[in-house]
């Protein structure tokens, strides 16, 4: 009898041993793969804490959810750029809940109810030819020489000491322009020199009056939902204007197929850029499908971007190429519940995998009579490096309200939390 007790101590104390030692191996390979995976948990996080002042100059992505949420990360980073005095130039869709984010913060707002917007205010003659020649270049084709024209229509304004207003351009009967040049001698706001001189640039020009005269009506059809048409008077604002008076501007596109539009934004940005002003673009689920907007988003200077969207990798309209370039300038992604698995496996992808130690036992183990200890153990346990994703797929897509992964490009660290 005690000899059967003592084999049962005897195998109590071996299944004692393993089970600790288990434990703490299985404690050693977890801690390695919480720290080799990287991923920081916290209870919750507000939205300064998330984006504090002084992050207003970082290019940020904002992706998946539902409008409250992701207004909510739109509201702080607009309220830490007026703070600062950071222009920001907001381009969306109809979102009249991002409308009121600006006009809370003192900025400006163009859409079919405030028309407001003049592309050429405060610009020089240089810049607006540079302005109509690189809009749509391929479909107008608009010579050099074209500038003659722009400079003849320039300097009739001048003589009438008026500004020159897009609006003025874009009624301007272009084939009517010698009259016009013979009227402003015969009023004697220009001298006989002075009519000559603009008599021979228009001739110099005439070729690609057409053309000109497309554009600007074309170009007057996709701007018409936000375009001031009282140019004679005070003008507008445009982008260099809202810009240079460190204002956030938000431009209702309206469409993303108004092509022509886009792109006279994006170069006039390149304008302001060429100038040295610093500012925000921020797209709010604007397609970046359009080359020359892509190439404003990676053009290194002293501007930043923001790129707000229900899903980024749908919006890019699933192009690998133009998610990997727009998504690798981003400082700070902010990642949301996600709909599409495509999507989810792409953010996953984004974010990256991690060594982890996988074990896999198969144990074969009891109480055996036959035993001199009492208990037999037969483990048998298999360790396998393998990659894994930091964040799975399934785990974006199943992100509560409000639940973030915060995905920090420079650093590579991760964080999950919730906004409160």
């Amino acid at each position: 009898m005690s000899e059967q007790n003592n084999d049962s101590g005897g195998g109590c104390l071996l299944w004692f041993i393993d089970f600790i030692f288990d434990t703490i191996n299985n404690r050693r390979i977890r801690k390695y793969n919480k720290h080799s995976r990287g991923l920081e948990e916290y209870k919750n996080i507000t939205t300064d804490m998330l984006f504090p002042y002084e992050s207003y100059r970082d290019n940020v992505i904002i992706s998946g959810g539902n409008d409250s949420e992701r207004i909510v990360f739109s509201e702080r980073i607009l309220k830490n750029c007026s703070s600062q005095g950071r222009a920001v130039i907001v381009l969306h869709l109809g979102n009249s809940s991002l409308e009121n984010i600006i006009t809370s913060n003192s900025g400006i707002i163009v859409n079919k109810h405030n028309k407001n917007f003049d592309a050429f205010t405060l610009l020089k003659e240089q810049e607006i030819c540079q302005l109509v020649f690189d809009t749509c270049k391929l479909k107008y084709d608009i010579k050099s020489s074209g500038r003659y024209i722009l400079q003849v229509v320039y300097e009739l304004l001048a003589a009438k000491k008026k500004r020159p207003y897009f609006s003025s351009f874009a009624n301007c009967p272009y084939h009517q322009l010698t009259d016009k040049i013979s009227g402003s001698l015969a009023k004697g706001l220009i001298t006989k020199d002075s009519a000559d001189n603009l008599n021979t640039l228009f001739m110099m020009g005439q070729a690609e009056c057409a053309k000109i005269d497309s554009f600007f009506y074309d170009m007057k059809a996709q701007m018409n939902h936000i375009a001031t048409d009282n140019a004679n008077k005070t003008g507008g604002t445009s982008i260099l204007s809202a810009i240079k008076s460190g204002k956030i501007l938000g431009i209702d596109l309206s469409s993303t197929a108004n092509v022509m539009l886009i792109e006279l934004i994006v170069n006039s940005l390149t304008i302001a850029m060429n100038r040295g002003f610093e500012f925000t673009l921020f797209l709010d689920d604007v397609a970046v499908g359009n080359e020359m907007l892509k190439n404003a988003l990676c053009q290194k200077s002293n501007h930043n971007n923001i790129i707000c969207s229900k899903d980024l990798y749908a919006l890019l309209n699933g192009r690998d190429d133009l998610f990997n370039t727009i998504a690798g300038e981003a400082e700070k992604t902010v990642i949301l519940s996600h709909g599409s698995h495509l999507s989810c496996d792409k953010w996953s992808k984004y974010i990256g995998e991690y060594d982890k130690i996988d074990v896999s036992h198969n144990t074969n183990s009891g109480w055996n009579q036959s035993s001199r200890w009492g208990y037999n153990s037969n483990q048998g346990k298999t360790m396998n490096n393998k990659r894994e994703y930091k964040v799975k797929p399934e785990q974006i897509n199943r992100l509560m309200q409000n639940e973030i992964f915060i995905y920090d490009n420079q650093t590579g660290s991760l964080i999950q939390t919730t906004v409160v």
